[in-house]
């Protein structure tokens, strides 16, 4: 009988998922099933061979080259995270658009009011992995899902079973990647005018009319404005929601830690730590996220000017039919750079505070065992425990920062930028040092980066 080695070849693919089974040239009817199972077993194949296509290899009711072993592929363990009391509003209801293309944000500005001892937030626990099994028969570990320890925020406790936000003053909620708020709110009942003036509050800002040009709102949580913003600069710890829309004139700042919501931007500037959600359209913006950014709820169209996504972009339309230059930038940017820099600084000083103030401490405790303590030395001892606890919230809010960057920069090879009806020419495509200049009319694609190539496939 013919040597099956001059006949086939069985070819792995890198991650050891699927085998491929190639031809050289033509083999006689000699050859049997068994014949060819027993080949791709002595190449080595031990796990998910495709018994059915072998038969269909044998007989000829098939073209080759042709799969014939696929392994179990792993699945990583989901991440724990924090659910909060804002996710039915903010969440798990859509922003209504009309047939008319209006916008209604209103469920999004409908911020609850909570009173003090409501649970806000709760812990939902990682999920556990399930390793995967190469065509080798071979484990292939999978990711676990990290875990996450509560940390209170501001006005909130931790429950003693550490799974539960508790609210300790009557407030409106404040949310953060990893963090929970309840803040006292500032409430302007309608336009931001002279007689308010700029705002500076701890709390949320709720502004239920518009907010004109020159003027500056910064709070410690959340920003709502019910209507629109022109050239002022909005800087939030927290969120921003725009009920309608920003004019800027490429003037004014909005920037937000977290989130910024808004139903359109016109040659306006955005920064945000967390997503960026646009209803209608982006018009002429210098938009920057850490996280995505989503323009695809109403019109959803992308025209002139730069966005910057750290995690993916998904839009309907990007570009016009006049071929509006507009630059898309996916990967990682210089405010993720010097954000990750600052962080580690952080840690490294943490790290060193920690360790001067937990001596100081344990020389104070290890005299009082043996004398009383003066006065200044029991206050003195209860600064050092408090410094303790401050220092130890800066050190684990560091950790938790950068391995969000981590996260990031892990993820870049994934990300994507997802064009759900049209992307015209004259647009520029960055992944990281790549670049794509795109030509020609597109429509319903998505853009990755496939062995340092930027490459576009069909959604």
């Amino acid at each position: 009988m013919e040597d099956l080695h001059d006949i086939f070849e069985v070819s792995v693919t890198n991650d050891q998922l699927e085998a491929t089974l190639k031809q050289y040239k033509p083999f006689s009817e000699e050859i049997t099933f068994e014949d060819l199972v027993a080949f791709v077993k002595e190449c080595g194949l031990q796990y998910g061979i495709k018994e059915e296509i072998i038969k269909k290899v044998i007989t000829k009711k098939t073209e080759l080259p042709v799969v014939i072993a696929e392994g179990k592929r792993p699945i990583a363990g989901q991440d724990a995270y924090i659910w909060s009391i804002l996710d039915r509003t903010l969440h798990e209801e859509e922003i209504d658009v009309d047939d008319g293309g209006e916008v209604n944000l209103r469920k999004v500005i409908e911020i609850p009011s909570v009173a003090t001892g409501t649970v806000v937030g709760e812990k939902i626990n990682a999920t556990e992995e399930e390793p995967g099994i190469s065509v080798y028969g071979e484990r292939i570990p999978a990711k676990p899902g990290r875990d996450i320890k509560l940390r209170p925020g501001k006005n909130t406790r931790i429950s003693k079973n550490g799974q539960e936000i508790i609210s300790t003053i009557d407030g409106q909620v404040s949310v953060e990647a990893k963090v929970i708020h309840v803040f006292p709110v500032f409430e302007v009942n309608g336009d931001l005018d002279l007689k308010v003036g700029n705002i500076d509050f701890i709390g949320n800002v709720n502004i239920r009319g518009n907010v004109p040009s020159g003027f500056e709102v910064k709070a410690k949580g959340d920003i709502r404005v019910h209507g629109s913003v022109e050239s002022a600069s909005l800087y939030s710890d927290g969120s921003i929601f725009i009920q309608q829309g920003v004019v800027a004139q490429n003037s004014g700042m909005i920037e937000a830690k977290g989130q910024v919501k808004v139903a359109f931007l016109n040659q306006a500037r955005v920064a945000a730590g967390g997503d960026i959600i646009v209803s209608k359209s982006i018009l002429h913006s210098n938009v920057e996220s850490d996280g995505y950014v989503f323009c695809k709820q109403g019109r959803g169209n992308i025209v002139g000017g730069t966005i910057s996504s750290g995690k993916g972009i998904e839009v309907n339309e990007v570009g016009n039919h006049m071929s509006t230059a507009t630059t898309l930038f996916l990967g990682i940017s210089k405010r993720i750079v010097h954000s990750e820099k600052k962080y580690k600084q952080q840690l490294n000083e943490a790290q060193v505070d920690v360790q001067k103030l937990a001596v100081l401490l344990k020389r104070l405790t290890e005299k009082e065992k043996q004398s009383t303590l003066t006065g200044k030395e029991k206050i003195m001892k209860l600064r050092i425990h408090k410094s303790l606890v401050e220092t130890n919230d800066k050190l684990n809010n560091a950790k938790e920062q950068l391995l969000e960057f981590h996260d990031i920069f892990e993820n870049q090879q994934t990300a994507q930028i997802r064009i759900y009806k049209t992307i015209y020419p004259n647009t520029d495509l960055h992944f990281g040092k790549y670049r794509r200049k795109v030509i020609s009319k597109h429509e319903n694609v998505k853009f990755l980066i496939d062995h340092s190539e930027i490459k576009f496939e069909p959604l």
